[in-house]
């Protein structure tokens, strides 16, 4: 089993810990660190990912900057995402190898979500409807998204 260096960043926006994530990755890819996870929370931001338009955010810049809401392009897969304060969010930088299967990582991730959160008595499970992710039916809210 190879190590995991986990490391807590506090809150943060998004573009920096984006910022580091990419230099992160950039050194992983190099062999110069280990797999590393990054945990945080982020200022409120909505993340509008690769296949995301602008009309799917559905306040008005005004409104945004009322509630101190961010929006950040990312060239993520998927559309748009809310992240922010009180809300977990991990970043995994790891090694795939050269045949590694990005989707089975993803499935696997998501898995070990729902039963963690199980042990708390939250019940979580993936929506159809979304290719990645997991939600807290107790809640109506997203538990984990890619």
């Amino acid at each position: 089993m190879r190590p995991l260096r986990a490391a807590w960043l506090g809150r943060i926006a998004y573009a920096p810990a984006f910022d580091l994530q990419r230099a992160l990755a950039d050194r992983r890819a190099n062999g110069e660190i280990d797999d590393t996870l990054l945990l945080l929370e982020h200022d409120a931001v909505y993340t509008l990912g690769r296949r995301a338009t602008d009309g799917e955010v559905l306040l008005d810049p005004r409104a945004l900057a009322a509630r101190g809401i961010a929006v950040e392009r990312t060239d993520r897969g998927g559309r748009v995402t809310y992240h922010g304060p009180g809300q977990l969010v991990g970043y995994p930088i790891v090694d795939l190898g050269q045949n590694g299967d990005l989707v089975a990582y993803v499935r696997t991730l998501e898995r070990a979500l729902i039963a963690t959160v199980a042990v708390f008595g939250i019940e979580a499970g993936t929506r159809r409807s979304a290719p990645s992710g997991c939600t807290s039916r107790a809640a109506s809210r997203r538990t984990a998204s890619r």
